[in-house]
């Protein structure tokens, strides 16, 4: 009986821990992912808020452009050929919010690095009144002659807490923002289907 009573009290006690966040360098972690492009903008100046997909919206600081297509970012190389991307001025944030918590987000992220500039950039993702849940500072440094060069931040957590994920340093551009989307539990299926065989039945007898 005490084993018992001990156990459900560590459950008890692990429900109310805030959730773990990992930090992920692997776009696969963040399941099920809707991912926005940016293909659909074109050299857009704006500080949001704007739609770049459904239920996401950006905001960003003076200087940020949407569907932005070339970026020298010095020591970093360049970035934009072939395809488009969001951009932050030349210090400044990018951030996307989103209309349903979700449990991850990330993107293909680089910035612009010189000697006088640090070579980092900060992701945090917020909760909903805009409440910290996690920040990292992160070195990335790539070929000075390379295109397209960069690499995956993201941040998954074991809830779906996350209401806006930012990138903030140096001329920062972002590609392929993911977001995970949540997967129906199996009741929800089983539910759909009922509903389904509800409405053929209904139309086979009309007919």
């Amino acid at each position: 009986m005490m084993k018992l009573k001990l156990a459900a009290l560590t459950l008890a006690l692990a429900a109310a821990l805030p959730a773990q966040a990992a930090l992920t360098h692997n776009e696969a972690d963040i399941t099920n992912a809707l991912v926005a492009d940016f293909e659909n903008f074109d050299g857009l100046l704006s500080t949001g808020p704007e739609t770049v997909a459904p239920g996401i919206t950006f905001t960003g600081d003076a200087g940020s452009e949407l569907g932005a297509y070339i970026r020298d970012l010095g020591s970093n190389g360049v970035w934009g050929v072939g395809n488009h991307f969001a951009a932050s001025g030349a210090i400044g944030e990018l951030r996307f919010t989103f209309a349903d918590l979700t449990a991850g987000a990330g993107a293909f992220v680089n910035h612009f690095a010189a000697n006088v500039f640090p070579f980092s950039v900060v992701v945090s993702v917020y909760g909903d009144n805009n409440q910290i849940l996690e920040s990292h500072t992160l070195a990335i440094a790539t070929d000075e002659y390379g295109y397209n060069e960069g690499r995956f931040l993201g941040i998954t957590r074991d809830v779906a807490d996350i209401r806006s994920i930012s990138f903030k340093g140096n001329g920062v551009v972002v590609d392929n923002l993911a977001v995970s989307q949540p997967v129906p539990e199996p009741e929800t299926y089983a539910l759909l289907l009922a509903g389904l065989g509800l409405i053929g039945m209904a139309a086979r007898r009309r007919g």
